[in-house]
């Protein structure tokens, strides 16, 4: 079972090849039976592979540190015991991240010069006003990036997802009044949400809504479904505003 737990790990990093996982799975096993040297031949019937394959990949896991081998002529592979590969592994994936986020920021500034060309306006001043389930997280993204003025939060507690976080934080840089009411709050991230001027208060507000500049928002429910709206008069800001002066200040 502890194999498996690790090999479904492997493949939710996205770092290793099917077969790659495959053969770490068959030389964990031959490890477990005492076979710590094992031939591309032993493993491959392990692994359920051919043998040339085999070879493709242990190469493959020798370069990235988890394999190890013999010189001599009767090649054998062994589990890297020299040291632990995975730190190392995570600093190649630092490195491709810090070239995206370069690629990513030139990117932005093209297509900043194509919307001043083209203009701006949120979904084309098109109303936008539908009912959704699942994809909570990129529906609120969106919405903290198109506000220019204020977002209002209710939710059950603060947001812990990378995407969510990334997005308030470009919207405090860029000057947004951003409003919190949240049923349960760490002390820690209360103190770090108040020194970046973020405004919380401590309540239970249902429905849990998002709403920016007072025409464009969302609701939430616990199974993340809601309606998602755009350029819409809602009567939402007036819910929170009286969620508002209910919560407990904090």
């Amino acid at each position: 079972m502890e194999i498996n737990e690790f090999c479904s790990m492997l493949k939710e990093s996205k770092q290793f090849d099917d077969l790659e996982i495959r053969i770490l799975r068959a030389m964990l096993i031959l490890t477990n039976r005492d076979i710590i040297k094992a031939t591309a031949s032993q493993i491959a019937k392990e692994a359920g592979i051919s043998v040339t394959n085999a070879y493709k990949y242990l190469y493959s896991l020798q370069k990235k540190g988890l394999v190890e081998s013999a010189q001599e002529k009767n090649k054998v592979f062994w589990l890297t015991r020299s040291t632990n590969p995975f730190p190392r592994i995570l600093s190649y994936v630092s490195k491709d991240y810090i070239r995206l986020k370069e690629l990513f920021s030139k990117l932005k500034n093209k297509y900043d010069e194509f919307l001043e060309l083209r203009g701006k306006a949120i979904w084309l001043g098109e109303k936008a006003y539908e009912q959704y389930e699942g994809d909570f997280v990129n529906k609120a993204a969106l919405l903290f990036d198109i506000a220019n003025e204020e977002i209002m939060i209710t939710t059950d507690k603060f947001y812990d997802d990378i995407v969510l976080l990334e997005g308030i934080k470009r919207a405090i840089e860029r000057g947004i009044k951003i409003r919190i009411i949240a049923a349960e709050i760490h002390p820690e991230t209360l103190q770090k949400l108040k020194k970046i001027n973020i405004e919380m208060r401590l309540g239970r507000a249902l429905p849990y809504l998002i709403v920016v500049d007072g025409k464009h928002g969302m609701t939430v429910d616990e199974n993340e479904r809601g309606i998602w709206f755009l350029n819409c008069k809602t009567d939402y800001k007036d819910k929170f505003e009286e969620f508002w002066n209910k919560a407990h200040a904090i």
